[in-house]
């Protein structure tokens, strides 16, 4: 029994040993040209197929975007993957590179001038390592808001006139001074795309919640106060379908605003986790 086992033990490490030898595309199915296409079609703005290239484990399909130019790929790809060392085999990744590219793009296309500005203002500019979703760049410096903040918004006009797909309608450029106890860049300012605003980040969230109240009722929302309440104190809190006994005394940030038609209302920070924020009139 005991010698069957080593049988079969050293034939599953000969079947892994020889997973690795054999060509992965023989043991995944790799989308094809006309799948790779359609994915551009549906995931990108309109752009023109140029060619596809097969490699060993790998089909990569080349576009252009019409709006811009810049070459992007879509690609179908063998994966290996494993859990904690133990293998889990084979499997097909689709990577669909064009907001990166679009990204390289827009910063490329502003760059010449985009560095004039940043000399002029005392102030270095730093490309994230990704995609934005929040910053655009980070801007290194060790002057104060007051003293960059017009060298914010003429940065960010650029950006925005680059930014043909609006993909960052919504980004924001952020400041930062160099904290030398910490060894680290902190943000301290910001600029917002969106409504051309430059703030010091203390503030950050009061936007952030003013822009979801907005979301939620449709309305433009002005801040008036921020303040800490009891879950308990909160008008109607109580009986909003995710509040439990444990959220009576737990303490939260509150927003108070009023709309443009003169609402008075209320947001609170109530399960941030999931997507929850309560929005209640208030007196």
């Amino acid at each position: 029994m005991i010698y069957a086992n080593k049988i079969v033990d050293k034939f599953l490490c000969l079947l892994l040993t020889a997973c690795t030898d054999v060509p992965a595309a023989e043991l995944v199915e790799l989308k094809s040209e006309s799948e790779l296409r359609q994915i551009a079609e549906e995931e990108c703005p309109p752009c023109t197929f140029v060619r596809m290239e097969r490699q060993r484990n790998k089909r990569i399909c080349y576009f252009t975007d019409d709006a811009c130019g810049f070459a992007f790929t879509v690609s179908s790809y063998a994966y290996y993957s494993s859990f904690d060392g133990i293998p889990g085999g084979y499997r097909e990744t689709t990577e669909n590179d064009w907001k990166q590219c679009y990204y390289d793009y827009v910063w490329d296309t502003t760059n010449a001038r985009a560095e004039a500005i940043a000399k002029q203002a005392g102030f270095t500019l730093v490309k994230e390592d990704h995609p934005p979703i929040l910053p655009y760049a980070d801007l290194q410096t060790d002057r104060s808001l007051e003293q960059i903040s017009d060298a914010m918004i003429e940065l960010g006009h650029l950006v925005k006139s680059a930014d043909v797909h609006h993909q960052y309608d919504n980004c924001e450029l952020w400041a930062k001074h160099y904290n030398s106890e910490k060894d680290f860049w902190e943000e301290f300012a910001f600029y917002r795309f969106k409504d051309d605003v430059t703030d010091d980040m203390e503030h950050h969230d009061i936007y952030y919640y003013m822009d979801n109240a907005e979301e939620q009722l449709g309305v433009k929302c002005i801040f008036e106060r921020k303040t800490q309440m009891k879950g308990s104190e909160i008008p109607g809190l109580s009986s909003h379908e995710y509040y439990d006994d444990d959220d009576a005394n737990r303490i939260y940030d509150v927003y108070f605003f009023h709309t443009e038609s003169g609402e008075k209302k209320l947001i609170a920070v109530f399960q941030v986790a999931q997507n929850v924020y309560y929005i209640a009139d208030a007196e």
